[in-house]
């Protein structure tokens, strides 16, 4: 069983790097007048996170530890947010913001995604504290709604 578990991290990892990279290879030959890039959409973003907190689901369940798995994950998501959206959000208005602001917001995208479709695999600290956060956001929508 270990040697099972061994062999499927080498793969997540190595799908991991395929995934940095192959967008990075061929970001530059593909990107011609016709592929202009567009910041990320809040719709966009809820995709992203719901694939990468897959990915960080079958890592946790392969027996990969939270940070490296949930490292992996959002580094894969920020590539893809660097590659196809020239690290631009939507929500930020064209504001650029660094690598490190990016894996930081993506792993915060995967978390609470992972906390709604795997919460057995977040530690429950970082469950409470999720949930928590998305507590207080519904009810600050609720507010920002009743006022409208």
């Amino acid at each position: 069983m270990d040697k099972f578990i061994k062999s499927l991290t080498g793969k997540i990892l190595a799908i991991s790097f395929l995934t940095i990279l192959t967008p990075a290879v061929t970001s530059t030959s593909s990107l011609s007048k016709e592929n202009k890039i567009v910041d990320a959409s809040r719709s966009d973003m809820l995709l992203y996170g719901q694939i990468f907190s897959n990915y960080f689901c079958i890592a946790r369940r392969s027996k990969v530890k939270f940070d490296d798995a949930i490292s992996l994950a959002a580094n894969n998501l920020t590539a893809i947010i660097i590659n196809k959206h020239g690290g631009l959000l939507e929500e930020l208005d064209g504001k650029a913001i660094t690598p490190k602001q990016l894996i930081n917001g993506s792993s915060n995208v995967i978390v609470e995604s992972a906390v709604l479709t795997c919460p057995d695999q977040v530690p429950e600290k970082i469950e409470r504290k999720v949930r928590k956060t998305i507590e207080q956001r519904a009810k600050s929508i609720e507010q920002e709604n009743k006022k409208n």
